[in-house]
């Protein structure tokens, strides 16, 4: 919401928005006004209205501006450095995701040849139980959100009451709070789950306290 509402005011003020950028780059560059008035060859009186959101600027002195500033005159229309894009992308054809087993599922991790990936996704199949299979809660660090592909499941969670979701049903949930999924018919259901952080050493299942 904060970036739809700051482009909407850049769109319908833009003497606001490149005031700011004014007091910003001015501020990194640790210029006064004069000096920067004296760098862009534009009144000091002009450059202090712009940076109060008073007054706007020529394409002429934009390009003025930007000299004084030693920028490009994009970075007057930018919210300023943004992170390098990694590129990234993995693809992955239907049963090509090696299949682990981990506890009691079967897991088929999914864009597996990313390394340092911040999202964990994979296809977790998860089996029928009764209440004497869910004497341990998987806990680990981050969150994790699951998508009900085939089936039903019983969700076992140590801070709410069990619930139902079928297919088309999905969750968000934070994975250090003990929780397992069980299929509630007589065969596995099939799960999209994507964790957030996946931790070797505590995403061990863990004795719940009930």
């Amino acid at each position: 919401m904060t970036s739809l509402r700051k482009a909407a005011q850049s769109a319908t003020n833009p003497a606001q928005s490149l005031g700011d950028r004014l007091a910003r780059l001015r501020a990194e560059r640790r210029l006064t006004l004069k000096e920067l008035s004296e760098r862009a060859g534009i009144p000091v009186s002009t450059l202090s209205k712009v940076q109060n959101h008073q007054a706007t600027l020529t394409y002429g002195n934009l390009q003025k501006l930007a000299r004084g500033l030693n920028v490009n005159i994009a970075e007057l229309f930018d919210d300023g450095p943004q992170s390098p894009k990694s590129g990234r992308r993995s693809i992955m054809r239907q049963g090509q995701g090696a299949v682990h087993n981990v506890d009691t599922y079967k897991v088929e991790v999914l864009a597996s040849d990313l390394l340092n990936k911040t999202m964990h996704p994979g296809i977790l199949q998860a089996p029928p139980a009764g209440p004497q299979d869910l004497g341990r809660l998987a806990r680990h660090p981050g969150e994790e959100f699951l998508y009900v592909l085939d089936g039903e499941i019983i969700l076992y969670s140590e801070d709410y009451k069990p619930v139902e979701l079928k297919a088309g049903d999905s969750a968000y949930l934070d994975s250090l709070s003990g929780h397992r999924f069980v299929s509630k018919g007589r065969k596995s259901a099939r799960l999209l789950v994507v964790c957030s952080h996946i931790d070797s050493e505590t995403a061990e299942s863990e004795p719940s306290d009930d």
